[in-house]
């Protein structure tokens, strides 16, 4: 049995070199940024990527060192922010 996250598709696939996954990523990243803007919001420890939408902010992840600032309700990814 396997038990994982991942999907079927993508264990049994073809493996792929670096180079391949590292294309694709970067082809993804240039997308999601071409249609939308993001920006970041510095913590004590860390930081929260935001996304543009409209008038607000949409909180799309967290990067922190302290534990605690994922526990709080305010930082909780697809929460609105105004700047």
């Amino acid at each position: 049995m396997l038990y994982t996250v991942r999907p079927l598709e993508r264990i049994y696939a073809r493996p792929t070199s670096y180079t391949d996954i590292k294309q694709e990523q970067s082809k993804n990243a240039e997308k999601e940024q071409s249609d939308s803007q993001y920006r970041e919001m510095t913590l004590q420890h860390g930081k929260i990527v935001t996304r543009r939408d409209g008038e607000n902010y949409v909180i799309e992840q967290v990067y922190s060192t302290d534990m605690q600032d994922y526990l709080k309700e305010d930082y909780s990814p697809g929460k609105n922010m105004k700047f």
